[in-house]
């Protein structure tokens, strides 16, 4: 759905920084593997990189400098009606 990652990044905005258990939002990237920029001057996508890496996620320069990463590797595509939820 296009216009869903807006609601991703909306639902981030306003979470707790105290969610139990913690959002991993490091791992919300655009549909082409792309880390977006957060605008000039700011260090969010910088951010985003180094957590990923933590994770042992491979993050590469494209050929403009943005971020990628590679779908096909790291990208999680769950069959449609998988709960996520653990219990």
């Amino acid at each position: 759905m296009p216009s869903y990652s807006r609601h991703v990044g909306q639902a981030l905005k306003y979470l707790s920084p105290g969610a139990d258990p913690p959002v991993p939002w490091q791992r919300v990237i655009s549909s082409g593997g792309r880390i977006s920029s957060r605008g000039p001057g700011t260090d969010g996508a910088q951010r985003q990189r180094e957590a990923l890496e933590a994770e042992d996620v491979e993050v590469r320069l494209g050929r403009t400098n943005e971020l990628l990463v590679d779908l096909a590797e790291y990208g999680w595509f769950p069959a449609p009606g998988t709960s996520l939820d653990p219990a």
